[in-house]
């Protein structure tokens, strides 16, 4: 193997080890907000959840705000990906486009990954430094979100009004539920909220199709 070849996979086994470290600094960190939350998760707890030293961390991000930011843009990813996973096998089983997009946004919004966001946004209410550097990844989620709905939905999305304000406004309704869970742990409740609102989602659309026949 020549000098150049070797020297190539020599960057590339660096890469591949650095990027497997990162992914298991975002998994634990994930883990450690879940269990912890967000005054626990510390660079001590994060490393022992990693099993790695706290010199490992350091080594790849200079503070626990920029790993946190890190993992908060990997979570942004992973809702995105899930979001799209989850309607694709709905899809499957189910023809009903507007119980689909419900039902999948109760999936994601259930996910260890939310309860991670969710400590982190509320960490932000107080933490000056904190809600400026989540800001940006924050409002990217909401533009995504959108775009998402868009791309996934478009005859359905495309029948209402202020197409942005209601995709926000179905989100808003399945996080306040995956935070009221914590205290009121109800099956019922949960499949009432779902068929509700997927019934309002029916009743909306029927209406908006019946004005734009007229």
């Amino acid at each position: 193997m020549s000098n150049a070849a070797a020297n190539n996979t020599t960057r590339r086994t660096q890469a591949e080890r650095r990027e497997s470290t990162i992914a298991r600094l975002v998994d634990a960190t994930i883990s450690c907000l879940v269990s912890a939350g967000y005054s626990g998760t510390s660079v001590k707890a994060i490393a022992e959840q990693a099993g790695l030293s706290q010199g490992a961390i350091f080594r790849h991000f200079a503070t626990r705000q920029e790993l946190l930011m890190a993992t908060m843009e990997a979570i942004d990813d992973r809702f995105i990906d899930g979001y799209r996973a989850f309607v694709s096998e709905l899809r499957k089983s189910d023809t009903d486009e507007i119980r689909v997009a419900v039902l999948a946004l109760h999936k994601i919004t259930n996910t260890p990954e939310q309860i991670a966001w969710f400590e982190v946004q509320q960490a932000a209410r107080t933490d000056l430094a904190l809600q400026e550097a989540f800001r940006p990844i924050f409002l990217r989620n909401q533009k995504k979100n959108i775009a998402l709905a868009s791309e996934l939905f478009p005859d359905t999305i495309n029948a209402f009004p202020m197409q942005d304000v209601m995709v926000q406004l179905l989100i808003q309704v399945f996080h306040g539920q995956t935070l009221d869970a914590h205290i009121e742990q109800s099956e019922s409740k949960a499949q009432a909220m779902l068929d509700a609102t997927t019934q309002l989602g029916h009743m909306g659309f029927q209406m908006l199709s019946s004005l734009n026949k007229r």
